[in-house]
C-alpha cells in the first residue's frame, strides 16, 4: 500500500516524463546523425592528408592526385580552391620553380568550409540552448496549469478546509516533478556541448594536420617569398651596377690616358711645325721692314720727279692759253663773215618758206586720206564685232544642240528596254517561223539567220552610241526588205507572222533624230 501514493504521483507526472523522454530521444538521435556526418568528414580528411603525405611529386601533381582519389565533393572543391591560389616562383636554391600559395591554408581549410552544406554548424552549436529553452518552457507551462488548478480548488465555495489542505499538499508534492523537463533539457544540453566540442575539436585537429602537410608541400607565404625574390634580384642588379660602374671608371681612366698619349704623340709634329712657322714669320717681317725702307726711298725720288713734271706742265698750259687767245681773235673775224653770209641766206629762206607751204598742203591731203582709211578701219572693227557676236550666237546654238543631243541620248537609253524586249520577241518569232519553213525553203532559214545577226549587230551598235544607231537601222531595214521580198512568194503564213512582228518592232523603235 505504501506504493500507492508514489504511483499516484507518477500518474500525475506522466506528461512531464513523456516530454522529458522525447527531449532525450530527440537529442540523442539528432546528435548521433550529425556526429556520424562529422566522423565521415574526419575520415575523409584523414585519408586526404595520408594521400598528400605519401606523394613525392610536385605540389600541383600532388593536388591533382588528391582530387582524383578523394570521393568527397567538398574536399575536391577546397583542393581546387587551393590550386587556384598557387603561383610558381624561382626556387631559392638551384634552378627550377616552386609553387607558393597566396592565401593561407588555415583560411581555406577550416571546420566550417570542410563541413560545407552537409551540416548546419550554427544550428548544431545552438542546439543546447534550444534544449534548455524547450525544457524550461514545458516546466513553466506545467507549473502554470498546476497553480491554476490549485487556485480553483482553494477558491471553491463548497470545499472544506481539509480538502484545501489536501490540494496544497498535492501541489507541493507534484511541484518538484514538474521540473523534470527542465532537468532533461539541461542534461541533454550539457552532454551535447561536451560531445559537440570534442567532435569539432577532433575535426579541427585533423584539419590542422592537413594544413601542416599542405604547408610543407605548398608554402602559403607567396607574398613573403616574392618580396624575398625581389630583394635577391635587386641585390644582384645592384652588384651588377656596381661592377659596371667600376668597369666604367677603369675604362674612363684608360680612355683618358690613351687620348692623352695619342694627342701628345700626334700633336708634337704639329707643335714643331708651328714653331718653324713662327720663325718664318719673324724672318718675313724683317724682310718686309727692309723692303718698306727701300720703298720709302723710291717714293721720295718719284716725288721729286713728279714736281718737275708739274712745273713743266704749267709752263705748257701758259703757252696753250696764249694760243687760245689768238684763236679767239680769229673766231671773231669769222663771226663777222658769218653775219654777212646770213644776210645772203635770208633771201633764200623766203623761197624755202613758199616751198614749205606747198609741202604742207600736200601733207594735209595725205592726212585726209589717212582719216578716210581710219573710218574704214572703224567700219572693219564693227564688222569684226558683229562677227564675234555671230560666233557667240553660234556657240549658244551649239550648246543648245549639245543639250538636245544629251536629251536624245537619255530618251534613247529609256527606250532601250522596250526595244530589247521587242527584239527578243522578234527573235523568238523568227525562230518559230524558221522551224515552220525549214521543210519548204532551206534558203529562207539562211536569210532569217542573217537577219538575226543583223539585229544582234544593231543592238550592239545601239549600245555604243547614237551616231552608229542610224546607219545600223538603215542597213537592218534594207536587209529585212530584201529577205522578206524573196520569201513572200514561198511562205505566206510565215511571212504574215513576220510582217506583224516586224511592224511591232518598227513601232517600238525610237524615231530618227
Amino acid at each position: 500500500m505504501p506504493l500507492n501514493p508514489y504511483l499516484a504521483q507518477l500518474q500525475q507526472l506522466a506528461i512531464p516524463l513523456a516530454i522529458a523522454a522525447v527531449i532525450v530521444v530527440f537529442s540523442l538521435l539528432s546528435f548521433g546523425i550529425w556526429a556520424l556526418r562529422i566522423r565521415g568528414v574526419r575520415k575523409a580528411v584523414r585519408q586526404l592528408h595520408h594521400t598528400l603525405s605519401r606523394s613525392t611529386d610536385s605540389s600541383r601533381v600532388a593536388l591533382h592526385q588528391a582530387q582524383d582519389t578523394t570521393p568527397d565533393p567538398e574536399l575536391k572543391f577546397l583542393l581546387r580552391e587551393t590550386e587556384a591560389g598557387l603561383i610558381d616562383l624561382p626556387a631559392a636554391q638551384g634552378s627550377g620553380l616552386q609553387s607558393y600559395s597566396f592565401r593561407s591554408h588555415a583560411d581555406t581549410w577550416n571546420v566550417r568550409s570542410v563541413l560545407g552544406g552537409r551540416l548546419n554548424l550554427a544550428l548544431f552549436e545552438t542546439m543546447p540552448n534550444l534544449l534548455i529553452g524547450f525544457g524550461l518552457m514545458c516546466t513553466f507551462i506545467f507549473l502554470a496549469v498546476a497553480l491554476q488548478q490549485a487556485g480553483l480548488a482553494l477558491n471553491a465555495l463548497d470545499v472544506s478546509a481539509r480538502q484545501q489542505d489536501q490540494a496544497l499538499q498535492s501541489l507541493i508534492a507534484t511541484a518538484g516533478g514538474k521540473f523534470i523537463t527542465s532537468i532533461a533539457g539541461l542534461l541533454c544540453s550539457l552532454l551535447w556541448n561536451w560531445r559537440a566540442k570534442v567532435a569539432l575539436e577532433n575535426l579541427q585537429a585533423e584539419v590542422d594536420v592537413l594544413c601542416h602537410i599542405l604547408r610543407s608541400q605548398v608554402p602559403d607565404n607567396a607574398a613573403e617569398a616574392s618580396v624575398r625574390l625581389q630583394l635577391v634580384l635587386f641585390q644582384d642588379i645592384l652588384e651588377q651596377n656596381r661592377a659596371q660602374v667600376r668597369q666604367l671608371g677603369r675604362f674612363e681612366g684608360d680612355f683618358a690616358n690613351a687620348i692623352g698619349e695619342a694627342m701628345s704623340r700626334h700633336m708634337q709634329p704639329t707643335f714643331d711645325k708651328l714653331s718653324g712657322l713662327a720663325d718664318s714669320i719673324q724672318v718675313s717681317s724683317q724682310s718686309f721692314g727692309h723692303a718698306g725702307s727701300q720703298a720709302a726711298d723710291e717714293l721720295g725720288k718719284a716725288g721729286a720727279v713728279l714736281t718737275q713734271g708739274i712745273e713743266s706742265g704749267l709752263n705748257t698750259f701758259h703757252e696753250a692759253v696764249a694760243a687760245l687767245s689768238q684763236t679767239i681773235g680769229t673766231t671773231r673775224s669769222t663771226v663777222a663773215e658769218l653775219d654777212g653770209a646770213l644776210a645772203r641766206a635770208s633771201a633764200a629762206g623766203t623761197q624755202g618758206s613758199a616751198q614749205l607751204t606747198t609741202l604742207l598742203g600736200s601733207f594735209g591731203d595725205t592726212l585726209t586720206q589717212v582719216q578716210s582709211a581710219t573710218g574704214e578701219l572703224h567700219t572693219t572693227v564693227g564688222l569684226i564685232r558683229r562677227t564675234a557676236e555671230s560666233f557667240k550666237d553660234s556657240a549658244s546654238a551649239m550648246e543648245s544642240s549639245v543639250t538636245l543631243q544629251r536629251a536624245a541620248a537619255n530618251d534613247f537609253k529609256d527606250t532601250l528596254l522596250p526595244m530589247n524586249q521587242a527584239l527578243g520577241q522578234t527573235v523568238t518569232t523568227l525562230k518559230e517561223s524558221a522551224q515552220t519553213a525549214e521543210t519548204a525553203l532551206g534558203h529562207v532559214r539562211t536569210h532569217l539567220q542573217e537577219a538575226q545577226q543583223a539585229l544582234s549587230g544593231t543592238v550592239d551598235a545601239l549600245t555604243q552610241g547614237v551616231s552608229g544607231y542610224s546607219s545600223q537601222i538603215a542597213e537592218l531595214h534594207t536587209k529585212m526588205d530584201q529577205h522578206l521580198a524573196s520569201a513572200v512568194n514561198q511562205l505566206s503564213g510565215s511571212i504574215t507572222n513576220l510582217e506583224e512582228v516586224l511592224d511591232e518592232f518598227i513601232e517600238s523603235l525610237p524615231a530618227k533624230r
